[in-house]
C-alpha cells in the first residue's frame, strides 16, 4: 500500500520559490527545444563563439542578443572588449571547472570573482543579465543563466529565497544566489538530467543547468505573464 501511494505522488522540481511538476517540466521543456524557430534553442545553443572555452573573444558578444537581449549593440560590443583582459585570466582559474551541482566553495567563489568583473567599472549596455548569457556557452554546466525571469523565480514568486539589497555588488549577489540555484539543481539532478536528454539527437547538448533555465523562463511566463508594450499612438 504505502509503495502504492508513492507510485501515486507527483514529482515535484523547484526553483526559487516555484513548483512545477516534472511531467509539466518536461512539457515545457520539450517544446523550447522542439518548436523550431519560436525559442532560443538551437540558435543560441550552437554558437559557437571564439570557439575557445577558456577564454572570451570578440564573437562572443554576439550570444546575448540569441537569448534576446535587447541591446545597443555597438556600445554593448565596445563595453565587453574593454572586460576581455579581466575576463580571460579569470577564466583560466583552476577553479572554474565540473558543474554546478559538484562545486564546492572555492568553484562558486571563482564564479562570483567572474562576475565580479563588472564591479566599478562603466560597461553601458552590458550588465549581469548580458555577461551571464555571453559566458554561459563557455562553461553551459557551470556558469549558470541569469534575467528578470530569473530574479523573478528566486525573489519575488511563491515562496522568495532572495531579497533585494540594495546597493549589493554583483560578486556578492552571486555569491548568494550560486547556493541556491545549485541546491535546486542538485536535489532534482535526476530529473534535469532528464529533462536534458529531451534535446533532439541533431541539435546541440543540453545541460541539466540549461534545461533548469528553460523551465524556469517557461515557468516564470505561465506565472506572472509580462505586460504587453502600450501600442503607440499613429
Amino acid at each position: 500500500m504505502c509503495g502504492a501511494r508513492l507510485r501515486g505522488m507527483t514529482e515535484k522540481l523547484t526553483i526559487g520559490g516555484l513548483e512545477i511538476s516534472v511531467k509539466d517540466a518536461r512539457a515545457l521543456a520539450r517544446e523550447y527545444m522542439n518548436d523550431y524557430g519560436n525559442w532560443s534553442y538551437p540558435a543560441y545553443d550552437s554558437y559557437p563563439g571564439n570557439c575557445d572555452p577558456d577564454t572570451v573573444g570578440p564573437q562572443d558578444a554576439a550570444a546575448a542578443g540569441l537569448l534576446n537581449a535587447g541591446q545597443n549593440a555597438l556600445t554593448a560590443q565596445y563595453s565587453f572588449l574593454s572586460l576581455i583582459p579581466v575576463i580571460n585570466p579569470l577564466m583560466r582559474s583552476e577553479h572554474l571547472a565540473g558543474t554546478l551541482d559538484e562545486a564546492g566553495e572555492k568553484t562558486l567563489t571563482a564564479i562570483a570573482d567572474l562576475f565580479g568583473v563588472l564591479d566599478g567599472r562603466s560597461t553601458p549596455q552590458l550588465q549581469l543579465v548580458k555577461l551571464a548569457k555571453i559566458l554561459h556557452l563557455k562553461r553551459p554546466g557551470l556558469l549558470p543563466l541569469y534575467d528578470d525571469h530569473i530574479w523573478r523565480a528566486y525573489g519575488k514568486l511563491g515562496t522568495p529565497k532572495m531579497t533585494h539589497t540594495k546597493g549589493r555588488s554583483n560578486r556578492q549577489f552571486m555569491l548568494d544566489w550560486l547556493p541556491l540555484i545549485q541546491d535546486d539543481l542538485r536535489t532534482g539532478l535526476r530529473h534535469w538530467q532528464g529533462i536534458a536528454r529531451l534535446a533532439p539527437a541533431d541539435g546541440p547538448a543540453v545541460t541539466p543547468l540549461r534545461a533548469l533555465d528553460m523551465v524556469a523562463w517557461r515557468l516564470v511566463e505561465k506565472v506572472e505573464p509580462r505586460r504587453p508594450a502600450p501600442a503607440l499612438l499613429a
